[in-house]
């Protein structure tokens, strides 16, 4: 009689190779409970500042760009309590948000603030979580104007940490915005607990 390929061996003496479903779910219960226990120790501010910081400072440099291309000014309002970035499509050329322009937002991220912790030294554009002097009248946000030749109309920098930091509890997850006035260009700097590094 012909054996169908699909039959299970069985070696001599009965043992058999693998696992039963109630063993599996046993294990699967066992790794469950473990990792609910090590997920919520797990720190993820440094990663996720870094992550706010990334994102920041390329919503800069598309903006700079973007002014470059359309050939008028754009403005990007700092929403401090909405932990935001408020983008105008300023055509007019005011640095005033009119009911025709577009205006859209770009989140800095969950658990982030815009912030320096008293740690962490102030670099040279300022102490304050954000550092420009020019105001979007309108909204009364602290605003970055890019200007259609990519410059910006004033030299300053944000600061973006996590609460953690900001409480003093941890020296990591520290960054800095700077924006060059004359090239429009924006620079990360991180603070590693005794001073800034620039980049990543």
């Amino acid at each position: 009689m012909a054996r169908s390929r699909f039959t299970r061996q069985v070696e001599p003496g009965g043992n058999r190779h693998g696992f039963s479903l109630p063993e599996m779910l046993v294990a699967m219960i066992i790794i469950g409970i473990l990792a609910a226990m090590a997920i919520p120790r797990l720190d993820t501010s440094k990663t996720r500042a870094k992550a706010a910081a990334l994102r920041v400072g390329t919503v800069l440099l598309a903006v700079q760009r973007e002014a470059i291309s359309k050939q008028h000014d754009m403005v990007v309002m700092i929403d401090t309590p909405g932990r935001r970035l408020r983008i105008l499509d300023d055509s007019t050329n005011d640095e005033t948000w009119n009911n025709n322009e577009r205006v859209r937002s770009v989140e800095i991220g969950d658990g982030i603030v815009f912030g320096r912790p008293l740690a962490a030294t102030a670099r040279a554009f300022g102490p304050n979580p954000v550092n420009f002097t020019n105001t979007e009248a309108t909204t009364g946000l602290p605003a970055i104007v890019f200007y259609r030749n990519g410059s910006t109309k004033e030299y300053g920098g944000i600061y973006i940490c996590s609460p953690k930091a900001m409480a003093g509890a941890t020296k990591e997850g520290i960054w800095a915005v700077e924006i060059t006035r004359a090239t429009g260009r924006a620079e990360w700097y991180n603070w590693n607990g005794t001073a800034w590094n620039r980049g990543f």
